[in-house]
Formats: structure tokens, C-alpha cells, sequence
């Protein structure tokens, strides 16, 4: 379940290195404006979407194997839609000052100016952008992982294809090009994804429209009880190492390119156990749903082992290749030298990594996004950040000590997740979700618990 969503992880990426890459051929002040606006997109806007998204991965995983009702996970999609639609708006809004903000932040005039246009251009593709992601949960939930895959195996080519055509090709439309570009790509995302489910799938989740049940208010309430700690669950942990690039540019432009080099390395081998997260998630979600404890204890522990073995893997390739790696990206010695210097800091908190992502998976199959939060918030602002700046400016170990603090924290935040995961009662969990169910009279069996037992023993 895991591989394709780890693959159309590696390709959604490819769409933003796809817009570097095209600015990297009209200007320096380009480039850097590129690399501001979409930091500033993601801490801002992007963020919220997928957090408040996480809120299906408890909900649809739950309703597909637990619910009465065949149509649950499409009502639960469209009042996530209706959500995505209000926090679109918020963003939308608060994008239109993206100069502004840059500014008062300190950030070079001219700089602030190209990624407030940057970002002008990326307004129309925030709302598509969310819904491409509950609709990706929404399939993810029937255990249907390739449906994202598919859709961004289609946009990634059409995205490299609008960059070169709007920015430096035929219509030479030079800076605005690649937001634009992006905007339509992220635009015909969700388009992709409706034809998918369409005429690729049964679609038998999906009952139509309904009005009533899209603004039932109950129901919404539920929703952000679980996607308002989802998005404190990714944004914290996101926005600690945006916070950390911040913090690497006050240290000159040699360490800011390592910095990129490493964060840009430890990113994609994060995509791996980040699909073993939402396999996980799916899995235990559906276990808990059909109330099957045994099976979702099973899939906790076996995720968290797998993660551990790509985590090994993963730091003893980094310290294998420290050395030689940076001249992958630059020929720039002094940076190659950084590089050599942080990857085996960032090779310690690999395994670390991967247990934490593949924890919070756990938890949101489980539903407890808000312990999430608190582990995130705990380990990256109390213990990570912290230490971090103390081991940068104190002892001056600049750049290295940031990486120093970040894993410091998500060794930290690893360990706080195991813990949670090996306490928790998966028997309990499934009573718990078996009478919440019931008060809604969906649960699939509604008054004999005696029958209830006997028809769930054999996945047991």
C-alpha cells in the first residue's frame, strides 16, 4: 500500500523543483523570490490544507469498514470541501499582503516584491490544491493508493511542460510564467482525480451532492475536532525546519546552500516512511472501523518496524556518501564541505524520522491528532529549536548546531510517539469507535452486541 504513495510524493515534489529550475534561468533575485514565495505558500497556506485533510484519514479509514451507511466517506469529503472552501478564503486573503509581511519581516525589498507577485499568482490554485488532497484521502481510505499516483504521473510532465512554454519558451512571460504555470498544474490536479474515480473506480463511496449533510453542522464540528490538532500536528513539525532555513541565512550564503543541499536530501528520503504513515493510517483505520484490534495492533508495530529498517538504511547511506555528496549539487568546495560536515548529524535522526512519521500515522488511523500536536510542539519548540540555537550561536557550530537541535528533537519526538503507540489499548479503541458510531445509528451492527461479536470473530 505503501510504494505508490511514497512514488506520487516524489513527483508532487518535482513540481516545485520544476519551478526552481525554470527560475533559475531568468535571475538570481528570481530565484531567491521563487525559493521565498514558496516557503511563505507553504508555512501559510499549503500547511493548513494537508493538516486539516489528516482529519480523513481517521474519518473515511473508520466509515469504509465501520459505518451502516455506504456513503459515509463521500459526505465526510464534502464537508471537508466545505471547510477547504472557507480556509481557501482565509489564505486567498491573507496572500494578497505577502509583500507587506515579507517586508516587515526584513526581508529584501526587492525580493519581497517578485515573491508577493509569485505569490498573487498562486492565489487560484489554493482551493484546487486542498481538495486534490481530501480527494487523495478519500481514495486512500478504500485502500485505493494509486489514484494520486496516477493523477501526478499525468501533471508532472504537463507542469514541466507549462514552465518551459510561459517562462523561457514560446510565450516568454519570464518571472509571472512559473506561478501561473504551477497554479494551472495544481488546477487540473483535482480534475484528473474526479475522471479517476469516475471511470477507474467503483464509486460506490460516492452518493452525490447533498446539501444537507455537506453543512451539517454536527458533523463539520466533528470534522475539525480532528483537523484543527491535524493541522497543529503537521504545521508545528513543518514550520520548525522552515523556521531552521530562516535561522541558517544569518550565517551568509554558504551555509544557507548546505543547509538547502541537506534539507533537500533528508526531504526526499523522508517520502519513503511518510508512505509507509498514510498505508498505515489506512490500514489501522480500517482495522479499528470493522473492529478487528488484533489486525490493527499488528499493522502499528509492523509499520513502525519497517520504519525502522528504511531509517537504518537511509543513515548508513548518508554516512556512506558524505563526503562526495554535495558535489552532486555544487562545485562550490567550501559548501561541499558543509555538507560533509551536517549529513552525518542528519544521518542520527533517520531512524528517529522515520519512527516519528510513522507514529503519527498510527495516531491518525487512530484519531488522536491532538497528542500529536502536543509530542510535535513539545519536541522541535521546547527541546529541538532550542538546542539548536544554543549549539549554533553558543558554541558556534552555526549551521551544523541547527541540525545538532533538530535531531535532538526528533529523537525526542520519536521516542515520545513509540511510547504512545505501545500503550495504546487497540481493544479500547475499537469500543471507543464502535460507540461513537452508534450514536449516529450508523455502526454496522446497531442493537445485538452478542451478534455484533460473533460476526467480527474470524478477522480477530
Amino acid at each position: 500500500m505503501a510504494w505508490p504513495v511514497s512514488f506520487g510524493y516524489f513527483l508532487q515534489n518535482s513540481l516545485l523543483l520544476a519551478t526552481v529550475f525554470s527560475m533559475g534561468h531568468v535571475g538570481t533575485k528570481e530565484l531567491a523570490a521563487c525559493a521565498l514565495a514558496t516557503m511563505w505558500a507553504n508555512v501559510s497556506g499549503f500547511s493548513l490544507g494537508i493538516g486539516m485533510a489528516s482529519s480523513l484519514d481517521t474519518l473515511c479509514s473508520h466509515s469504509h469498514t465501520g459505518s451502516l451507511d455506504i456513503y459515509a466517506n463521500g459526505k465526510h469529503l464534502q464537508r471537508a470541501l466545505v471547510v477547504m472552501s472557507v480556509i481557501s478564503v482565509m489564505v486567498s486573503a491573507l496572500w494578497c499582503f505577502t509583500e507587506d509581511l515579507l517586508l516587515l519581516a526584513g526581508q529584501d525589498a526587492e525580493v519581497s516584491r517578485l515573491a508577493g507577485i509569485y505569490i498573487y499568482y498562486l492565489i487560484p490554485s489554493v482551493f484546487p490544491y486542498f481538495a486534490f488532497e481530501c480527494l487523495k484521502r478519500y481514495l486512500q481510505s478504500q485502500g485505493i493508493m494509486s489514484g494520486a499516483l496516477f493523477c501526478i504521473f499525468l501533471g508532472s510532465p504537463l507542469n514541466a511542460i507549462l514552465q518551459y512554454l510561459l517562462v523561457w519558451g514560446p510565450l516568454n512571460l519570464g518571472f509571472i510564467g512559473a506561478p501561473l504555470g504551477l497554479s494551472i498544474t495544481y488546477i487540473i490536479l483535482p480534475c484528473f482525480m474526479v475522471i479517476y474515480i469516475r471511470y477507474f473506480t467503483k464509486n460506490s463511496a460516492w452518493g452525490g451532492w447533498d446539501f444537507a449533510e455537506a453543512f451539517n453542522v454536527f458533523e463539520i464540528m466533528e470534522l475539525l475536532k480532528l483537523g484543527i490538532p491535524g493541522v497543529f500536528m503537521i504545521c508545528t513539525e513543518w514550520w520548525a525546519f522552515e523556521v531552521i532555513a530562516l535561522i541558517a541565512g544569518w550565517f551568509g550564503e554558504k551555509s544557507l546552500a548546505a543547509q538547502s543541499i541537506v534539507l533537500t536530501t533528508t526531504s526526499l528520503a523522508y517520502m519513503i516512511p511518510m508512505g509507509i504513515s498514510i498505508a498505515a493510517s489506512t490500514r489501522i483505520g480500517n482495522a479499528l472501523g470493522a473492529h478487528c484490534a488484533d489486525m490493527a495492533k499488528i499493522s502499528s508495530f509492523s509499520s513502525l518496524l519497517l520504519g525502522g529498517v528504511i531509517g537504518t538504511l537511509s543513515c548508513t547511506f548518508f554516512l556512506v556518501v558524505k563526503d562526495s555528496w554535495g558535489y552532486l549539487w555544487t562545485s562550490d568546495i567550501e559548501v561541499v564541505t558543509l555538507v560533509a560536515q551536517i549529513l552525518p548529524v542528519a544521518s542520527v535522526y533517520q531512524l528517529s524520522d522515520s519512527i516519528a512519521v510513522i507514529g503519527a500515522g498510527v495516531l491518525r488511523g487512530c484519531g488522536h491528532q491532538k497528542i500529536g500536536a502536543i509530542i510535535n510542539l513539545c519536541g522541535y519548540y521546547i527541546l529541538g529549536i532550542p538546542v539548536g540555537l544554543l549549539f549554533a550561536f553558543t558554541f558556534a557550530w552555526k549551521v551544523t548546531g541547527l541540525f545538532v537541535g533538530v535531531a535532538v528533537g526528533l529523537i525526542a519526538v520519536s521516542i515520545f510517539y513509540a511510547c504512545w503507540v505501545l500503550k495504546l489499548n487497540f481493544e479500547q479503541e475499537c469500543e471507543n469507535l464502535r460507540l461513537k458510531l452508534k450514536k449516529t445509528n450508523n455502526y454496522l451492527v446497531l442493537e445485538n452486541d452478542e451478534e455484533y461479536y460473533n460476526e467480527y470473530q474470524a478477522c480477530e
